[in-house]
């Protein structure tokens, strides 16, 4: 039985207006029978294209999908992808399904986010590219260095911004910083379309082999001309996304509203330290991440929230890629290959930041955590 009290840690909004619209056109489009390859996935991809600023959006059924169309473009087959270790594992997957290797690259501690320095150290001859994950909605902070070392290496840079709809960096959106951006529409995230993905890209080579990988590889004549997949969005699920989109600037603005709560609320608690914001940047908050001090256990933690106060919390990536079984026993992957990550994620918790979430909600939230802190201390 579904308790109704459970404060969830992400759940995705619908307000009661956009839900009699998606009706309306699910009611048109099951009446015609376009269900897929419709008007309503080019209306989402064109409107996707324009927020984000790009000139091509290339719809397609999961991140999963759009990260391995782009890489396959790149022709990996002998070559190494370098991939930060805190990601789902889905990001390190697609290098491997589109005929790579993955290399896994530390952290910075005060962002999460890829550590340029060790990304130049794991460089080789068979380095092919880089994905650079913008976690928890912050667009990575050393995103011109990262662009930069491609571009001297000639390397290709994707974007994994499975978090970050909306975020921005110096009036730029995520998914139009480098080579191609590549989204998720997953029901947790800060927009949805149920299940689905979105390629973004000034690329119109990469567009237009995305188009076809999608289709099983097959033109608009029917011809298999590369190899491919079953990879497209519905026409009902696109019409989900194509109304949650636009509303995605409220849904970020309300994000931020949450996140700046818990910023002065919890500023001053002992025990768990604050991520920060640089300045010229816009945070998506797809989560709402604290560092706890040290000796302080996650999972301890997370269970009392869960149990005593009936509060849902999260973590980011732990463990982290390089410690799943699958890479250790195939990659020989190891304890004290990253330090920075295996030391800081596995005291990173999550705060619940979703839309339905009400100040008492907040309030509730904000004290429990301090009254849990209080018996872990």
């Amino acid at each position: 039985m579904i308790d109704k009290n459970r404060i969830k840690s992400a759940l995705p909004f619908f307000n009661e207006r956009s839900i009699g619209e998606i009706l309306d056109d699910i009611e048109s489009t099951l009446k015609n029978g376009v269900l897929t390859d419709g008007i309503h996935v080019k209306e989402f991809e064109s409107s996707f294209a324009d927020y984000v600023k790009v000139q091509h959006a290339v719809a397609v059924n999961s991140a999963t999908a759009a990260i391995e169309i782009a890489l396959r473009h790149y022709e990996l087959q002998g070559r190494e992808v370098i991939v930060p270790t805190n990601t789902f594992v889905a990001t390190p997957n697609s290098v491997i399904f589109a005929g790579g290797t993955p290399v896994f690259s530390d952290i910075r501690e005060d962002t999460l986010c890829m550590d340029p320095e060790d990304v130049k150290q794991k460089l080789s001859s068979r380095t092919a590219g880089i994905i650079v994950v913008h976690l928890a909605g912050l667009i990575c902070p050393q995103m011109d260095e990262l662009v930069q070392l491609c571009e001297e290496h000639d390397l290709f840079l994707l974007e994994d911004a499975a978090h970050a709809h909306g975020a921005m960096f110096n009036g730029r959106m995520a998914g139009a910083l480098c080579d191609a951006g590549c989204f998720s529409f997953y029901p947790t995230k800060v927009m949805t379309s149920g299940l689905g993905g979105m390629i973004t890209t000034d690329d119109s080579n990469l567009a237009e082999a995305a188009r076809l990988m999608r289709t099983h590889g097959q033109n608009s004549q029917g011809q298999m001309t590369v190899l491919g997949h079953e990879w497209r969005l519905s026409e009902i699920a696109a019409i989900v996304g194509k109304h949650q989109l636009e509303h995605l600037e409220q849904f970020v603005s309300r994000r931020n509203e949450i996140a700046e709560y818990y910023n002065a609320t919890l500023a001053k608690v002992d025990g768990v330290s604050l991520f920060q914001t640089p300045n010229s940047f816009r945070h998506s908050y797809y989560k709402y991440p604290l560092k706890l001090d040290k000796g302080i256990e996650r999972e301890k933690l997370a269970s009392i929230l869960s149990e005593e106060y009936n509060v849902e919390t999260g973590h980011i990536y732990y463990p982290p890629c390089h410690l799943h079984p699958f890479y250790m026993e195939h990659f020989g992957t190891r304890e004290g290959d990253l330090p920075v990550a295996e030391n800081v994620l596995r005291r990173v918790i999550s705060l619940p930041l979703h839309l339905g979430l009400t100040e008492n909600n907040l309030h509730y939230i904000t004290e429990s955590l301090v009254e849990s802190l209080k018996t872990l201390n």
